[in-house]
C-alpha cells in the first residue's frame, strides 16, 4: 500500500538516480571547464533522462574531477521541484568539483519512454550493468583510428526498459590514412557509464550514441569520447491514443511488478477484461509478439494484428467468453512475458492457452459466456454508448430497458470478426418489444444447424425492418400494442419462409 510518506521516498530515490547517473558520466570527463548538458523529463518528481551533451573543455586536468560541488545533491528536489516538462541542467566542471550553471524549462508533450510513477530504485540491477558492460564491449571491438589522426563514429543502442539489448555502429568516418589505432582500455567504462542512465526509461527504444577520437602519435591507444548521447524518436507503430494507454498501463504494472510483489499486479487488471484486452492488443502493436501465437492461432493472430480501439473492443468481447481463472492466467503470463521473458514450461502455458483461445471462435457460447456480455453490453449502452437514453428508457417500475443484441448471442459463434457488444449491434428496447423480438428468432431454430452468417443477418435485417421505430425510443403501450402485434406477425411469416428455404 502506497502513502505520502512512501512517495517521497521515492521522490528522493529519483533525484539520486539521476545524480548517479550524471555522476557517471561526468566521471570520464578530463578537461577544466568542460560542460554536460542532461535533458531530463520531470513528472511527479521523477526524472528520465532524454538525452546528453557534452560542450568544449580547457586543459586536462592532474586528475579526474567527478564530484559534485557542495549542495547540488541536496538541492536537486529544489531545483526540479513539481515541474512537467522538460528540464535541462547544465553542469560545469570546476577543480572543486561539478556545479550547476545554468537550469532551464521548457513546455513539450511526455516522451513515451518517460516514467511518471516515483519507484524507491537508485542504482541499476546487476544484470542491466552487464548488458550494458558486454554492449559497450562489442561497440569498442569495432572501432579504430588512424596513425595520429582522427575518427567519428554513431551507434544505435537498443533497450527496453531496463535491459540493453544490443547495438549497431551506423557510421564512421576517419580522417589521416588507413584506421590501425585501437582505443584505450578505459573506453568501454566509458560508454557503459554513458548508456546506464538511460536504463531507467520504459519500453522499447533506440539511443544514439555520437563518438569522437584522436591518435596523438606519442600515445599507443586512441581516445574516444562520447560526445552525445539521446533517444531517438521513431515513427508509432500504433494509434497515439493507443500507445498512449498501453504505457501508461505498462508503467503502472512494471513498477508493482518490480517493487511491490510480482502477484499484485494481477490485482490490477484480471477482473478487468478491459484492463487486460488493452493491455495485451496494445502490446503486441508496440513490442510484437503474433509470432508466438500464429502457429497455434491462424485465424486469431490476424483478428489481433489490425491493432487500434476496434480490436481492443474485440478482444474484450472474446475474453468475457473465457473463465475468470484461465483470465489470470493468461494475463500473469503475458504480463511477465513483457516484463522479464518466459521459461520454456511458461510459454509451452501460453501456447496451450492461445489453442484453446482458437478454438472458441468457433464454439457456441455457453450460459456463463452469454451471461457476462449481457452485463457487460447493458453496461457499456447506458453508461458509454447511450448516456443520456439511461434517462428515458425506463419502464413503470423504474427499471432500464433490456438491451438487444441485433446479431444474437446464440450465433456469435458465426462472425468471428464481429465485436458482438459493439456499439451499432446493440439497442435498448422495451421488455414487450425485446420479448416479441426473442420470438422471431425463436421461430428461426427451426433452421438448426443449416443456417449460415448469411441466413443470421437476413433474419437481423427483418426484425430491424419491423421493430426498428422502437429501438431506443420509449415505449407507450397504450398506443403500439397493436403495431408490435403487426409487427410480430409479419416478421414472423418472413422468417417462416427464410426457414423454409434453409431446409429445402
Amino acid at each position: 500500500m502506497r502513502t505520502a510518506e512512501t512517495d517521497e521516498d521515492a521522490r528522493r530515490a529519483e533525484a539520486a538516480a539521476a545524480l548517479s547517473g550524471m555522476s557517471g558520466v561526468a566521471s570520464h570527463v578530463e578537461a577544466a571547464g568542460t560542460e554536460l548538458a542532461f535533458r531530463f523529463w520531470a513528472q511527479n518528481g521523477v526524472l528520465t533522462l532524454l538525452s546528453w551533451k557534452r560542450g568544449a573543455g580547457g586543459a586536462d586536468l592532474a586528475g579526474k574531477v567527478d564530484s559534485f560541488v557542495p549542495g547540488f545533491e541536496l538541492n536537486l528536489l529544489t531545483y526540479v521541484g513539481a515541474r512537467t516538462g522538460e528540464v535541462v541542467l547544465t553542469l560545469r566542471q570546476e577543480r572543486r568539483g561539478w556545479g550547476l550553471r545554468s537550469l532551464t524549462t521548457m513546455e513539450g508533450s511526455r516522451p513515451l519512454e518517460a516514467r511518471t510513477l516515483p519507484v524507491r530504485r537508485t542504482g541499476v540491477t546487476a544484470d542491466t550493468l552487464t548488458q550494458a558492460h558486454a554492449v559497450a564491449a562489442q561497440l569498442t571491438r569495432g572501432l579504430r583510428v588512424p596513425e595520429g589522426g582522427r575518427a567519428t563514429a554513431s551507434a544505435d543502442v537498443l533497450l527496453d526498459d531496463d535491459r540493453v539489448l544490443g547495438a549497431t555502429l551506423v557510421r564512421y568516418e576517419s580522417q589521416g590514412g588507413s584506421p590501425a589505432r585501437e582505443p584505450s582500455p578505459d573506453l568501454v567504462a566509458h560508454l557503459t557509464q554513458a548508456l546506464l542512465p538511460f536504463t531507467h526509461g520504459i519500453g522499447p527504444r533506440t539511443v544514439r550514441l555520437t563518438l569522437e577520437a584522436e591518435h596523438r602519435r606519442a600515445e599507443r591507444h586512441a581516445r574516444w569520447r562520447v560526445m552525445e548521447a539521446g533517444t531517438l524518436r521513431p515513427d508509432l507503430p500504433a494509434p497515439p491514443d493507443l500507445v498512449a494507454e498501453h504505457y501508461a498501463l505498462y508503467e503502472r504494472i512494471l513498477r508493482e511488478w518490480r517493487e511491490e510483489t510480482k502477484d499484485s499486479f494481477i490485482q490490477a487488471g484480471v477482473t478487468s477484461t478491459e484492463f487486460l484486452a488493452t493491455w495485451f492488443i496494445s502490446g503486441l502493436a508496440l513490442r510484437g509478439g503474433h509470432v508466438l501465437f500464429e502457429a497455434v492461432a491462424p485465424r486469431l493472430a490476424p483478428i489481433l494484428a489490425r491493432g487500434g480501439a476496434e480490436t481492443v473492443a474485440w478482444f474484450r468481447s472474446f475474453l468475457a467468453r473465457i473463465r475468470p481463472a484461465e483470465r489470470e492466467q493468461f494475463h500473469r503470463l503475458w504480463t511477465k512475458a513483457q516484463t522479464q521473458g518466459l521459461s520454456t514450461a511458461e510459454k509451452e502455458q501460453l501456447r496451450k492457452l492461445l489453442a484453446r483461445f482458437e478454438k472458441l471462435l468457433e464454439t457456441k457460447l455457453d450460459d456463463y459466456a452469454s451471461g457476462e456480455l449481457r452485463q457487460i453490453a447493458h453496461n457499456d449502452f447506458y453508461r458509454k454508448f447511450h448516456t443520456d437514453l439511461a434517462k428515458i428508457l425506463m419502464d413503470e417500475r423504474g427499471w432500464l430497458y433490456p438491451v438487444h443484441h441485433r446479431i444474437p448471442l446464440e450465433h456469435a459463434h458465426l462472425f468471428e470478426r464481429l465485436n458482438i457488444n459493439a456499439r451499432e449491434n446493440l439497442c435498448g428496447v422495451h421488455k414487450f418489444v425485446h420479448g416479441k423480438i426473442n420470438n422471431i428468432w425463436t421461430s428461426f431454430r427451426r433452421a438448426k444447424g443449416k443456417a449460415t452468417a448469411e441466413d443470421v443477418r437476413k433474419v437481423a435485417a427483418i426484425i430491424d425492418r419491423h421493430f426498428g421505430r422502437w429501438f431506443n425510443q420509449r415505449y407507450e403501450a397504450g398506443s403500439s400494442a397493436s403495431a408490435l402485434a403487426r409487427a410480430e406477425a409479419d416478421a414472423l411469416e418472413e422468417v417462416k419462409i427464410l426457414v423454409d428455404l434453409i431446409l429445402r
